[in-house]
Formats: C-alpha cells, sequence, structure tokens
C-alpha cells in the first residue's frame, strides 16, 4: 500500500508547456522532497565556492522547503569547510534529479547561515539523538587524521548519547537557508525536451523558454 502511494506521488501530471503549472509541480515536488526521503529529490547535489575560488560539491539532505518564502534547507556542522567558505561566499547551486519524473531542477541560492540562534534552536529540538551525535564529534569535520575514524568519542561508539551529553553539539549545529533566485528546470522526454528558467525577483517568477 505504501509502495503504491509513492509511485502515486511520484508520477506528474501537469503539462509541460504551462509555465504556471510547471512552478506549481516543482513546488509540489521539493515539499515531498523535503518530506519523504524516498523522494528523489530528498538528497540533491549542493555546491559553494571554497577559499581557492574552486567549486566544491556534495550530497545534502532536503530538509525543509518554504514554498511561500522560497527557500530551501539543510544541516551541516558550523566547522565544516562549506559553512567557513559560504561566510565569504554565500553565492550557491543545488542540482537535483529524479529518473523517475524525467525532471531536472538547478536551482541559483543565495545561502544564509543559523547558528546558535532562534531558527536553528527550533530545529535542534526536533533533531533525534541520534543524529545530534553527529556534531560532537572530537575533530572538525574534514580534518586529517592518521586513521580512519569518524571523530566520534570512543564512549559513543554504537549507542546513542544522553539529552543532557547530546547538547554540547548545538554550538556545531547550523541550519543553512537557502533563498532561491533563480531555477532551470529541464524535462527530459523522447518527442521533445522542454527547458524553462524561472527568474525570482518576487515571489511569483519570471519565466524564459530556452533551447534544451
Amino acid at each position: 500500500f505504501l509502495k503504491k502511494i509513492y509511485i502515486t506521488s511520484m508520477t506528474s501530471t501537469s503539462s509541460k508547456e504551462n509555465t504556471e503549472e510547471i512552478f506549481k509541480d516543482i513546488k509540489t515536488n521539493l515539499t515531498r522532497g523535503a518530506k519523504d526521503r524516498k523522494h528523489n529529490f530528498h538528497t540533491p547535489v549542493f555546491s559553494n565556492v571554497n577559499d581557492e575560488g574552486e567549486i566544491d560539491s556534495r550530497i545534502v539532505v532536503l530538509r525543509n522547503f518554504d514554498p511561500l518564502k522560497m527557500k530551501l534547507n539543510f544541516h551541516t556542522d558550523f566547522r565544516s569547510p562549506k559553512a567557513i567558505n559560504l561566510k565569504h561566499n554565500n553565492n550557491s547551486l543545488f542540482v537535483f534529479y529524479d529518473h523517475k519524473l524525467k525532471i531536472q531542477l538547478r536551482i541559483k541560492t543565495t545561502s544564509i547561515l543559523n547558528n546558535q540562534n532562534e531558527i536553528a534552536k527550533e530545529m535542534w529540538e526536533r533533531t533525534r539523538l541520534l543524529s545530534r551525535k553527529c556534531y560532537l564529534t572530537l575533530k572538525n569535520p574534514s580534518s586529517f587524521t592518521e586513521l580512519p575514524e569518524d571523530g566520534i568519542p570512543d564512549h559513543l561508539v554504537g549507542k546513542e548519547p544522553s539529552l543532557e551529553e547530546s547538547e554540547k553539539g548545538f554550538k556545531n549545529f547550523t541550519v543553512v537557508e537557502n533563498k532561491i533566485n533563480e531555477i532551470d528546470w529541464l524535462y527530459l522526454e523522447i518527442s521533445g525536451h522542454r527547458r524553462l528558467k524561472l527568474i525570482f525577483k518576487e515571489q511569483k517568477p519570471e519565466y524564459q523558454w530556452i533551447i534544451p
């Protein structure tokens, strides 16, 4: 039963030449991607510019999509290179692809770091103990190590921290809000591909068709 629901939710019924329907479909699937871990939009590629001026990309977990403010959120460690780099250059990009929908989204964003503020606190209180453990590492993310390890304290290997101990990780927990500036929508179809650019100066986009 659950499998049938998932397959139905992945089926796009909107017109691929109606700009308003395309925008509605984009918002629907980003919302599903944030809520449903089986949806292909749940784990997009996130890219930003590092201190050397190079592109860094990695998979992130989409935690929330706000269709009114047009923001995409994910969580990270405040000590991570991407958080440090986003402080210096907050231009960023998401890439989503769903092979069932045959849709790719390239989304240009402006990133905002929320650390030890009300936004971070609200999401931290919703975070499970096992997930909080990721922010208790003794070494910074991406730091070098002589041995293969994850940086988690030895006494927490294979188990959850207590609620009290987990609170030590709050200072590292960061909600990255990403304000959508532009969406490049691509639909792949043997009968004819379609590509549309949505530019956000306000909440309602301006549309521009593009040759795929």
